[in-house]
């Protein structure tokens, strides 16, 4: 079969499957280049390069590695192959490619504009020793974004492309010569544009501004506030928990992750949500004081559940 390019292949492969096409968002750089950010089937990978093409083309060569793993999915992959001469071939590495400092692009990007700097850290480990997973937190202001990778400086580069990505399209859809203005009188032009100026900087309001305000809500959980009730639950549970947790008698994750929130005397409430994934993508509500929801794929949840309560339980 003739070599297709990364793009092409993706596109044949969601006519194949009946899935929705893959998305496209692009962040381009002060100094020239552009990332690439890529979206299908409630998966997304990023390429970069010197022009959206090259981008784009990376993008989708590291996507399809990606759904190349999912069940079924290979069988509709194998006859779809990457054309080589586009420098994206199958030993293309997402992160390894994407050489651009976002950290550092981010916070001058904030600056640029005055907005507050932003606070990137890493809020979540989990996997294991040889497979871990680490989960970055990146927020300006009141603005929230996740990045998630087996390496603690990919996610937190993943958090800070996720960010620019987001304020950068809200300060464009915000900016004056963007803002379709029916008047003829110079005064009603300036105040529009003092509102939209206005309207951006309420989005950036520091939590500093809005705690002297007397405004903010602080009801909300924290993560600590979750951890410390764990950590404190019943002891015989905790340690029927960990007997469940340390058993190797258990066939599958789904058995030992049921059999761990029955010891713990947690009742969950299980269901799947609907996506456009081949995979079930499941939802696991624990019905406890604090309540907590899990979402992922029908393969991984189950995992991902017993190792939070590995970590929370201690």
């Amino acid at each position: 079969m003739e070599n297709k390019s990364a793009v092409s292949a993706l596109q044949e492969f969601s006519a194949k499957s009946k899935v929705c096409p893959p998305t496209y968002d692009f962040i381009d750089g002060e100094d020239g280049g552009y990332v690439c950010k890529v979206q299908m089937m409630e998966i997304e990978s990023y390429g970069n390069g010197r022009s959206k093409r090259d981008a784009k083309h990376l993008a989708a060569a590291n996507i399809l590695r990606k759904i190349r793993k999912l069940p079924g999915a290979a069988s509709l992959l194998n006859d779809v192959e990457i054309n080589e001469c586009d420098g994206i071939g199958e030993l293309a590495n997402e992160m390894t490619n994407l050489n651009r400092d976002m950290l550092k692009e981010l916070r001058d990007y904030c600056v640029r504009h005055e907005m507050p700097l932003p606070i990137i850290e890493i809020v979540q480990q989990s996997g294991t020793p040889n497979a871990p997973e680490f989960v970055a937190c990146c927020s300006v202001a009141s603005i929230v974004r996740y990045g998630k990778s087996d390496k603690k400086k990919d996610a937190r580069q993943r958090a800070a492309i996720e960010m620019m990505a987001v304020i950068s399209n809200d300060l464009d859809a915000l900016r004056p010569d963007q803002m379709q203005m029916v008047t003829t009188k110079p005064s009603e032009v300036n105040d529009v544009i003092e509102d939209v100026e206005t309207e951006r900087r309420k989005k950036f309001t520091t939590y500093r501004e809005l705690t002297d305000a007397g405004i903010t809500d602080n009801t909300g959980l924290r993560l600590c506030d979750r951890h410390n009730y764990f950590k404190n639950f019943y002891p015989a549970l905790k340690e029927a928990a960990f007997e469940v947790i340390n058993s190797d008698e258990y066939m599958n994750t789904k058995d030992q992750a049921l059999s761990l929130l029955s010891a713990l005397k947690i009742t969950p409430t299980i269901g799947v949500v609907e996506s456009t994934s081949i995979e079930p993508l499941m939802k696991i509500e624990l019905n406890c004081e604090l309540d907590c929801l899990f979402l992922g794929f029908e393969s991984e949840i189950f995992g991902k559940l017993i190792e939070y309560f590995k970590d929370m339980l201690v």
